[in-house]
């Protein structure tokens, strides 16, 4: 696992089935992760579990190379498909979300792999037209010193569909500039609007119904960032 920031994530944020959360954890780290580092889909894998209640359970990051989505989508969905057909996906959670998002900046470099701590900050997704109050958000928590600490690195997704996501990293599991971060922003996920599906002919797992997007009042009445916090759980 190298020390740098990925070019690409895929990030998926999901619940386990009711009952089924070890067979969703046997799932991934027994045939999940070693088919799709094996097939050469991904690069690394980390998984988190979330800190506190909310929309999603878990939140796993693949790292990637993908130029945009377009080329990621080309080479993972053929064979998300032939690994569906041979028996390989089990249906043993909720997908809440999921998205390819690409490196935009690099705040402060990782140094000695990844923390135990992950903050997240998104923009809402559901409104790319919101991404303007995020980039001002973030600009004054930056003048405060809130990312004077950790690994810091941006990703998003290019217009039309405009998103950013903020991975803040902490080595230790309690972080004074990451609960700083958190008490300035919403707590969890944002409103996520509509997902680009991986699987063509309709995803196995349940999924829940797509947000219509905000109007402009709620939009207006939310802090700019959404912030939610993980702890790592696995790293391949």
């Amino acid at each position: 696992m190298s020390d740098a920031f990925a070019a690409a994530l895929y990030a998926v944020y999901s619940n386990p089935l009711p009952g089924r959360e070890a067979e969703l954890h046997a799932w991934y780290e027994d045939v999940h992760i070693p088919d799709s580092l094996e097939r050469g889909l991904f690069e690394s894998v980390r998984r988190y579990r979330s800190r506190s209640s909310g929309r999603a359970t878990f939140l796993t990051l693949w790292d990637c190379g993908y130029r945009d989505e377009e080329e990621a989508l080309a080479a993972v969905r053929p064979v998300a498909e032939e690994l569906r057909s041979a028996g390989r996906v089990e249906v043993v959670q909720e997908v809440v979300f999921q998205q390819f998002v690409f490196l935009e900046s690099v705040i402060r470099e990782r140094e000695g792999g990844e923390g135990r701590l992950l903050t997240t900050l998104h923009s809402c997704w559901a409104r790319p037209d919101s991404l303007p109050a995020f980039e001002a958000w973030m600009e004054a928590e930056r003048g405060k010193g809130r990312f004077d600490e950790g690994a810091v690195a941006r990703y998003g997704v290019p217009t039309p569909r405009s998103k950013a996501l903020v991975l803040v990293e902490a080595e230790e599991t309690e972080s004074a500039p990451a609960r700083d971060l958190v008490a300035h922003a919403e707590p969890g996920l944002p409103p996520f609007g509509p997902a680009t599906p991986i699987f063509v002919s309709g995803s196995p797992a349940p999924t829940p119904p797509v947000e219509e997007p905000p109007d402009d009042a709620r939009v207006a009445s939310w802090k700019p960032a959404w912030a939610a916090q993980w702890e790592l759980i696995s790293v391949r």
